[in-house]
């Protein structure tokens, strides 16, 4: 539940995602700075420009902060689900190419169970993992095909000596698959906690609405400044939702597609 507004941000398609996280700040930029002008005096915005201007240096360094610990953390969630993609597709790659090793017609059954293994394990990481990773409630649906992957590949006994050498292989490459399939499924565990979300958003408000507190001199430049800064916050926050969920949005930035080639492996 504590990421379920950052996860709706990041599933929306690109251009809504824009539209709220940049054009949503932009109208709150005006309509608070709208709202000061009405509220205030120019003399009075005069008057607290000095300290304004300090206090707002200051909210701008916690900004900072916040933004970096946001989008630094976003980033070590995207490249540790790219890495864990990666690393289980080219194990399946991997274990893929080692069929044909067991060549002769006393494999012929057992080649085309490793062969149909494979594509039965891309086919429900993408009919049935994919699908619940993007909602945010992954849940392991193609266990019972990982479970016939294994067996497939580790009941097999070679009779040559090449193959007795590349059993030994195949077992680190299924472990390689099985620890690469436990690091995806938990990715949502990975994901910024609520508390980070709320800081980050906090502080951006924050931002947009304490520039209004001391005059920029002409109204229309003080406007033009504020929806720039707006924009800014915007796009990171934008930018730290989508790397901080990389299986959802359209389009996504991590996508089914090795998983695809591999189903088929013939």
């Amino acid at each position: 539940m504590d990421i379920l507004l950052p996860h709706s941000l990041a599933a929306l398609p690109a251009w809504a995602g824009i539209i709220i996280t940049i054009g949503v700040p932009v109208v709150i930029a005006l309509v608070f700075g709208r709202a000061m002008y009405a509220l205030f005096t120019p003399h009075e915005f005069a008057t607290n420009a000095t300290v304004g201007a300090v206090k707002y240096g200051f909210v701008v360094e916690i900004y900072a902060v916040v933004a970096a610990l946001a989008l630094v953390g976003a980033w070590d969630t995207y490249q540790t689900s790219r890495d864990t993609l990666q690393k289980e597709a080219s194990g399946l790659y991997m274990l893929a190419l080692s069929v044909d090793t067991f060549n002769g017609p006393d494999f012929a059954e057992a080649r085309n169970e490793m062969r149909a293994a494979i594509r039965g394990y891309a086919a429900s990481v993408v009919s049935d993992d994919w699908p619940a990773m993007q909602a945010g409630t992954p849940n392991p649906a193609s266990d019972a095909a990982f479970q016939r992957l294994t067996r497939a590949f580790l009941d097999l006994d070679g009779t040559s000596s090449g193959q007795q050498a590349l059993q030994q292989k195949i077992g680190d490459w299924i472990g390689s698959v099985a620890e690469a399939r436990i690091g995806r499924l938990s990715v949502t565990s990975r994901s910024l906690a609520g508390l980070i979300w709320m800081l980050v958003i906090t502080v951006s408000v924050a931002v947009i609405a304490f520039q209004w507190f001391f005059n920029g001199g002409s109204a229309t430049m003080h406007y033009a400044m504020g929806s720039v800064i707006a924009l800014i916050v915007g796009s990171v926050l934008l930018v730290a939702l989508k790397l901080a969920f990389p299986y959802v949005g359209d389009p996504a930035l991590l996508t089914p597609r090795p998983f695809l080639a591999l189903m088929e492996v013939s």
